[in-house]
C-alpha cells in the first residue's frame, strides 16, 4: 500500500493536500483548545511570514511544549524553506547553548515561559504568546522544496557529551510515516495522543508529522501525568498511543486505582528503550488492546521494526518496517545466521543523511552502501523478527563474557517489590567488569540487597549476579524517560 504518489515529494506538499481535503475538520487539540486544518495552515502561513530571507538563518529553533504553536512553527518553518530545528527544552542552560551555535540558529520560536532559556546573543526571539498573525505570505512564495532536501535537524540528547545533530530529509520521513501506514493501517478517522516531547523522532513522526499527513486528530498534553492520559483517552476516544516503558509503568499504577473506558484505543505502542517483561504482562491483563514493542533511533527517522496487533512476539520489537532492510553482523561487518547475535543494521529510504559538521562521525555511522551502524545487539529469528541483546557500549564484560544489563534488569524488575532498576557495569580487580544494580523500590516496600541477590540467584547464572546493589528515590531519565545509564 502507498500513501503518498510519486507528485507528493515533501512534507510542504503532504501539509498543504492535508489541509485541503480535510479543511473543517479538527487538527489539533492541547490544553488551550482546538484548531481546524484551514486554520492551521492559516496560522502557518502567517507565521512563516515573520521568517524574512534576509534576517534569519537557514535553520530555525523551536523552543516550545507539546501545542498548537509547535506545529505552526514548524510548519511554517518549512513553508519558506527553512529547517526546524526542534530544540530539547530539558537540556541544561549550556548544552542548550551549545545546540543552537552548532546548528547555526539565529531565531528561535518560544514563549514566554521558555524565553529565560535563551540567551540574549540571539538575534530574533520570536514569543508566539506575542506574536499577531500577519499577512500570510503567497502562494507563490511557498517553497515546497525537494526529496533529499533537509526537513529537520533533531538533535540526539547527550549526558556526558554534547548532542549530534542529525540530519533527516523529506524523504527519510515520508518513507518512515509509508511503513507506519503501511503496518498499521492509519487513517484520517484516527484520534492519535502526543505525551512525548516533540523536540524527540519518535514523538514529532508519529505525533505530527503521520497524522496531519493522514489527516487524523492530535491532542496534545504538554506534561504527562497518569490520570491526565486516562482522562483525555477517555474524553477524545484517542485510538493511538505512542509512548515509553516507563510511561506505561505510570499508567498501570493509575489504571489499577481509577475506571476509565478505554474501548477507544486500538494500538499501544512502546518504544525508546526496551520493554520489561512485567510491564508488557501487566499492560495486557489491564488494558483493551495488547502493547506492543517497536524499535527504532533518531539516525532512522523514528521506527525501524514492530510487532503488530495480529502479528507479535512478545520480547521481540518485531519485524522491520516494509521498506527497511535488517542486518546482523559480526564485529568485522560480517552477516551472521539466523539466531546469532551481533549488531544491529538498518539500510533503507528512512536511514539519515548524515551528522550536521561531523563528517567523521557521519563515516563511522554509516557504510559506503548507506547501512547505518546502530550500535545495538540483536538477533534476527527464523520469522524475521528482531530480537534486542543490548547496547553495543553497555555490555558487561565479564572474565571474557558479554553480558547484556538488560537481562539482569529484566529479573529484577519481576521482583514483586520493586518498581524499576537499572544495571551498570564497574571495574572488578579479578573479572574486569562485574554488574551494579540501581534500585527503586515500590511506594511503602522496604527491601535489602541481600533479598534481591538471593532472587537473582535463583534466576541467573551466578556470574551474571550483581556484586553491588544501591537504593535510589528514582533513577535518571532523559527527555523521553529512557534511563540514563551513563550518568549512573
Amino acid at each position: 500500500m502507498r500513501l503518498y504518489s510519486v507528485t507528493i515529494m515533501t512534507l510542504v506538499e503532504s501539509f498543504l493536500k492535508s489541509c485541503l481535503k480535510h479543511a473543517q475538520k479538527t487538527a489539533l487539540v492541547d490544553e488551550n483548545g482546538t484548531i481546524t486544518y484551514e486554520n492551521l495552515r492559516k496560522r502557518s502561513l502567517a507565521l512563516a511570514s515573520n521568517l524574512s530571507p534576509q534576517k534569519t538563518s537557514n535553520h530555525i529553533g523551536i523552543l516550545l511544549p507539546n501545542s498548537k504553536e509547535f506545529v505552526i512553527a514548524f510548519y511554517g518553518t518549512l513553508l519558506v524553506g527553512k529547517i526546524p530545528v526542534p530544540l530539547n527544552y530539558l537540556l541544561s542552560p549550556a548544552q542548550l547553548l551549545y545546540v543552537i551555535h552548532d546548528a547555526d540558529i539565529n531565531t528561535v520560536f518560544t514563549n514566554n515561559v521558555f524565553k529565560s532559556f535563551l540567551t540574549d546573543q540571539l538575534e530574533h526571539i520570536l514569543s508566539v504568546d506575542e506574536y499577531s498573525d500577519t499577512f500570510p505570505i503567497e502562494e507563490q512564495n511557498i517553497k515546497k522544496g525537494a526529496e533529499d532536501e533537509l526537513a529537520a535537524l533533531l538533535y540526539t540528547s547527550g549526558t556526558n557529551a554534547n548532542p549530534k545533530g542529525v540530519m533527516l530529509t523529506h524523504k527519510n520521513f515520508l518513507s518512515n510515516l509509508e511503513g507506519c501506514i503501511d503496518a498499521f493501517h492509519f487513517t484520517e478517522n484516527d484520534v492519535l495522543l502526543g505525551i512525548l516531547p516533540l523536540f524527540h523522532t519518535y514523538a514529532l513522526t508519529t505525533t505530527l508529522i503521520l497524522p496531519i499527513s493522514t489527516g487524523a486528530t492530535i491532542v496534545y498534553l504538554e506534561r504527562f501525568s497518569g490520570p491526565k492520559v486516562l482522562d483525555a483517552i477517555e474524553k477524545y476516544k484517542i485510538t493511538a498511543l505512542f509512548a515509553i516503558p516507563s510511561m506505561y509503568r505510570v499508567l498501570l499504577r493509575t489504571a489499577i486505582t481509577a475506571r476509565h473506558n478505554l474501548s477507544s484505543l486500538k494500538l499501544c505502542t512502546s518504544g525508546g528503550e526496551l520493554l520489561p517483561g512485567d510491564v508488557l504482562e501487566s499492560f495486557n491483563k489491564i488494558f483493551p488492546v495488547p502493547l506492543i514493542e517497536g524499535y527504532g533511533l533518531t539516525e532512522s527517522t523514528a521506527i525501524v521494526s514492530v510487532n503488530l496487533p495480529n502479528k507479535r512476539k512478545p520480547g521481540s520489537i518485531g519485524p522491520p518496517l516494509s521498506n527497511i532492510e535488517i542486518k546482523i553482523v559480526d564485529d568485522n561487518g560480517t552477516p551472521q545466521p539466523v539466531n546469532k547475535e551481533g549488531e544491529i543494521w538498518v539500510k533503507g529510504p528512512n536511514v539519515m543523511k548524515g551528522y550536521y559538521k561531523l563528517p567523521k562521525e557521519s563515516a563511522e555511522a554509516l557504510t559506503s552502501d548507506n547501512w547505518l551502524k546502530t550500535g545495538d545487539y540483536g538477533k534476527l529469528d527464523e520469522d524475521g523478527f528482531l530480537w534486542i541483546t543490548g547496547r553495543k557500549k553497555e555490555l558487561i564484560i565479564i572474565s571474557g563474557e558479554n553480558v547484556s544489563p538488560y537481562e539482569i534488569e529484566q529479573v529484577i524488575n519481576c521482583h514483586e517489590k520493586v518498581f524499576e532498576a537499572a544495571v551498570i557495569g564497574v571495574p572488578d580487580k579479578i573479572r574486569g567488569e562485574v554488574p551494579k544494580a540501581y534500585i527503586v523500590l515500590l511506594e511503602n516496600t522496604t527491601c535489602s540487597g541481600e533479598e534481591i541477590k538471593e532472587y537473582c540467584m535463583q534466576r541467573l547464572p551466578h556470574y551474571k549476579v550483581p556484586k553491588y546493589f544501591t537504593f535510589l528515590k528514582e533513577l535518571p531519565h532523559g527527555p523521553t524517560g529512557k534511563i540514563l545509564k551513563r550518568a549512573l
